[in-house]
């Protein structure tokens, strides 16, 4: 049977039973606002999911693919599979809708990564610590970020600050900087008259 553990650091970790011949059955972990949580998923890779997320799994990884899907912000560092110069056996896919709606698919082998796809975010953005990602057509490097159907450099040490326990706003406008505090402080944000664009 499959279960969960909560560490003494606040960390979950899903153990999966053998279940040979039923049914794929899958989980959803979602944060609150003002809330984050860890966990580590059944292959062993391990999630940061930022206040306001969600991160939807199998309860076991069939052949073929590992794949999740998420709302909100989260950090992945995904376990590799696959011995050292092998292609990945089973490559980790993680989906998420664009704040315009459509439907977006990260191919993953062993790397780091971020992903902000709110909904009341202009953009998604994903940002590569290490390793690499495929998006589309898109291969990014780590210090990049495919951010508004383009690959640009991205500070790192903000995009992930929030994982770190941290703010980082350098370069940021009001209503972004507004937005991230409401969903940390779980509070509500409005604007009388004008918004200054920085």
């Amino acid at each position: 049977a499959a279960s969960v553990e909560k560490l003494t650091n606040g960390q979950i970790v899903y153990h999966t039973g053998n279940t040979p011949g039923k049914d794929v059955l899958y989980n959803t972990m979602q944060t609150p606002r003002g809330g984050q949580y860890r966990l580590i998923l059944p292959d062993g890779s391990r999630v940061w999911l930022n206040a306001a997320s969600s991160i939807t799994y199998p309860t076991a990884f069939s052949a073929g693919s590992r794949t999740v899907s998420i709302t909100g912000e989260v950090y992945f560092e995904v376990r590799s599979l696959s011995k050292k110069g092998e292609k990945e056996k089973m490559p980790f896919i993680v989906k998420y809708h664009n704040p315009s709606g459509s439907e977006s698919e990260i191919e993953v082998l062993g790397t780091h990564f971020n992903v902000n796809a709110y909904s009341d975010e202009p953009y998604a953005k994903t940002s590569l610590l290490e390793g690499s990602i495929k998006i589309g057509n898109n291969i990014l490097k780590p210090g990049e970020a495919f951010l508004n159907n383009m690959i640009s450099k991205t500070d790192i040490s903000q995009d992930i600050a929030w994982k770190n326990g941290a703010f980082s706003f350098n370069g940021a406008n009001l209503p972004t900087l507004m937005r991230q505090l409401g969903r940390w402080y779980d509070i509500g944000i409005s604007f009388e008259g004008e918004i200054p664009v920085r």
